[in-house]
C-alpha cells in the first residue's frame, strides 16, 4: 500500500476543517468535512475555480432555501420541488458539478429543526461550507503543492518505449494483427492521460516571473514530446493498416524503409537520453547525417507509385498506401526535429533538471 500525496492532504484538510470548526462558534464539524473532501482538486487553480463556484452554488442555495422555507415551510412535496428549482438554476448558470452538496446543504437548511432562525441557519450553513472550500485551497497550495513533471516524464518515457519496441516489431513482421490492435487502443488511452498531465502541469501554482517562466518553458518542451509520441502512434497505426501492403513490396524498398524508421526510433530514444542529461545537448543531429538517405528513400517511394498501374484495384491500394507511409514518416520526423531543437535550447538553460529513471524511483 502507498499513500499519495492528495491521500495525506485529504486527511490533513479533515483534521484542520474539524479544528476550526470546534474554534469557531456556531459551527458545525460535518459541512466543513464533507467539503475539504470534495474541494481538494488535481491542481491549484482547479482548486480556486472550485472555491468560487462553490461559493456561488451555497450563496444561491441559501437564498433558495429561506425563500422556499418563509413562503411554503418545509413539507416534503416543498422541499422535493426547492431541490428541483435549485437545480434548475445551477444547470443554467454551468454550475452542474456543484449540484450534488450544494443541494444536501439546501436541504439541510430546510429540515433544520433547532430553534434559530431560517436565516441564521442559512448563514452558518454558507459559512461552513466556505470554511471547508478554504481549508482545501490552503492545503493544496501550502502542503505537498501539486507537481506533475516527473509522472509526466514517466508516462512519456514508457509509452514511447513500448511503441518504439512495436514498430520495430510489426516492421520485422513480429507483430500479431490482434495484438497491435490492443497496444494501438492502450497507446491513444495513455496519449489522453500525458495530455491530461500536460494541462494540469500548465496549472502549477508559481509564485515568481523566474518560476513562472521556468514553468512556461517545461510545459513547451513536454508538449513537443506528447507531439513526437502521438506521431510515433500515428506512425504505427498506419503501418498496422496497411501491413498487407508494406509486406508485399519490393524487398529493397522495405528495407529502406524499416531502416529510415530505425534512424527516427533511435533518434527518439537519444532524445530522451538528451533530455535525461545522459548524453551532450549538442548531440542527436539525425537529420543533418541521414538526409541524403531520406531523399534516396522518398525517390524510390515515388518511383514505386509512378510504376503502379492506377487501373489496377491492387496497385491503386500500394500507391495510397505508399503515400499515406509517407505521410506518417515525415510528420514523425518534423515531430522529432522540432523535440530535438527545444530540448537542447532547454537544457542549455536549465541543465539542473534531472528526469533520470533513478531519480523517478527516488520522487515516489
Amino acid at each position: 500500500m502507498r499513500l499519495g500525496a492528495r491521500t495525506i492532504k485529504t486527511g490533513i484538510g479533515v483534521i484542520i476543517a474539524m479544528l476550526l470548526a470546534e474554534i469557531i462558534p456556531f459551527i458545525g464539524n460535518v459541512m466543513p468535512t464533507f467539503v475539504v473532501i470534495l474541494a481538494l482538486q488535481q491542481s491549484v487553480k482547479k482548486t480556486w475555480q472550485m472555491l468560487i463556484d462553490r461559493v456561488v452554488a451555497v450563496i444561491i442555495g441559501g437564498l433558495v432555501a429561506v425563500v422556499m422555507y418563509a413562503a411554503f415551510g418545509n413539507n416534503a412535496i416543498i422541499v422535493g420541488l426547492t431541490i428541483i428549482l435549485f437545480i434548475s438554476i445551477l444547470n443554467a448558470l454551468n454550475l452542474s458539478d456543484m449540484i450534488g452538496l450544494a443541494a444536501i446543504t439546501v436541504v439541510i437548511i430546510m429540515l433544520n429543526d433547532s430553534n434559530d432562525s431560517i436565516i441564521h441557519v442559512a448563514v452558518m450553513r454558507v459559512i461552513e461550507n466556505l470554511i471547508g472550500v478554504l481549508v482545501a485551497v490552503a492545503v493544496n497550495i501550502f502542503i505537498f503543492p501539486p507537481k506533475y513533471d516527473r509522472v509526466l516524464y514517466e508516462e512519456l518515457n514508457s509509452t514511447n518505449t513500448e511503441i518504439l519496441i512495436r514498430l520495430r516489431a510489426i516492421l520485422r513482421k513480429n507483430g500479431e494483427y490482434s495484438s497491435i490492435s490492443h497496444d494501438l487502443h492502450w497507446a491513444y488511452a495513455k496519449l489522453g492521460k500525458i495530455s491530461k498531465y500536460v494541462s494540469l502541469m500548465k496549472e502549477e501554482q508559481v509564485w515568481s516571473r523566474k518560476a513562472a517562466f521556468r514553468l512556461k518553458r517545461k510545459v513547451v518542451v513536454f508538449r513537443n514530446f506528447e507531439q513526437a509520441l502521438q506521431a510515433a502512434i500515428e506512425l504505427l497505426h498506419v503501418f498496422h493498416e496497411n501491413t498487407n501492403v508494406l509486406f508485399l513490396l519490393p524487398d529493397a524498398l522495405r528495407f529502406e524503409i524499416r531502416e529510415r524508421v530505425e534512424t527516427l526510433c533511435a533518434a527518439h530514444e537519444q532524445i530522451f537520453l538528451k533530455f535525461d542529461g545522459r548524453i551532450s545537448p549538442k548531440s542527436v543531429n539525425f537529420f543533418q547525417s541521414t538526409v541524403e538517405f531520406r531523399q534516396e528513400l522518398l525517390d524510390h517511394i515515388f518511383e514505386q507509385v509512378d510504376e503502379s498501374d492506377k487501373t489496377s484495384e491492387e496497385k491503386l491500394e500500394e500507391s495510397n498506401a505508399l503515400l499515406l507511409i509517407t505521410g506518417a514518416m515525415i510528420s514523425y520526423e518534423e515531430a522529432l526535429i522540432k523535440l530535438n531543437t527545444v530540448v537542447r535550447s532547454y537544457r542549455v538553460h536549465h541543465n539542473d533538471d534531472q528526469y533520470t529513471v533513478d531519480s523517478l524511483e527516488q520522487q515516489n
